[in-house]
């Protein structure tokens, strides 16, 4: 059985009306005048889906951090999106590619202090809420 795209609409204003649960992200911001760019050599290529585990048990304090593609050395990497506790006063700015008319700047997505508030953090690092799956089987690291 297929659905048209108006009773999915229908279907989803009817969850989120009822209180289905909904995904919370990191609280997002702008990046700070000062950041520092990677040159790369190529765009990355396109983001991964990725299953989202946040625990339930987090009592919602948890949000999701999405995956992104890093530079590493001379070639893209992917880093796992995953649950993270988000810091009192932190903002996180998305990675983001910069052209210029000679090359090609990557600026890494990082947490920073969010500068409208006085006074603003020291620093800014990420707290995981879960540990880290290892293989494909989803064991725990002993």
């Amino acid at each position: 059985m297929s659905y048209s795209r108006l009773e999915c609409t229908v279907l989803s204003l009817l969850l989120a009306a009822c209180g289905a649960p909904q995904l919370v992200t990191v609280p997002a911001g702008p990046r700070p005048v000062g950041a520092t760019p990677v040159k790369v050599d190529y765009p990355p290529p396109p983001a991964k889906i990725e299953e989202i585990r946040i625990s339930q048990k987090s009592g919602g304090s948890c949000v999701w951090r999405d995956g992104y593609w890093d530079w590493v050395g001379a070639r893209w990497e992917w880093q796992d999106g995953r649950a993270v506790l988000p810091v009192k006063g932190c903002l996180y700015a998305e990675g983001k590619l910069s052209w210029t008319a000679d090359s090609l700047s990557f600026y890494r997505p990082a947490w920073y202090p969010d500068q409208t508030l006085k006074p603003a953090p020291k620093s800014c690092v990420e707290i995981a809420c879960l540990p880290p799956v290892v293989g494909n089987e989803g064991t725990q690291p002993r």
